[in-house]
């Protein structure tokens, strides 16, 4: 009787890991997931954290989105919105 190898994978320089597309499928693990990490009796545990909601309502995952859009500078920024609100005011 034998046994199918576990798959191995590989820790890179910035200690990351990446799981054989088939464990994450078997897991049901996908993008962005998070898993809980821990250490017990020499083995490491990668467990899915159950909740998959993602949190859209925090005013700072909206940061940067529009970076650049009034100018690349503090002055140009002002510029742009000095003409705006000269539009608004004609």
């Amino acid at each position: 009787m034998t046994t199918a190898t576990p798959p191995q994978i590989r820790m890179r320089s910035k200690h990351q890991l990446t799981l054989p597309a088939r464990i994450a499928r078997q897991a049901n693990i996908q993008t962005d997931d998070r898993l809980t990490v821990t250490y017990t009796n020499g083995h490491i545990i990668l467990s899915p954290v159950q909740s998959r909601v993602v949190v859209k309502d925090d005013v700072m995952s909206y940061a940067g989105m529009f970076h650049g859009t009034w100018g690349r500078t503090a002055a140009q920024v002002d510029q742009t919105l000095n003409n705006l609100h000269n539009e608004w005011e004609s």
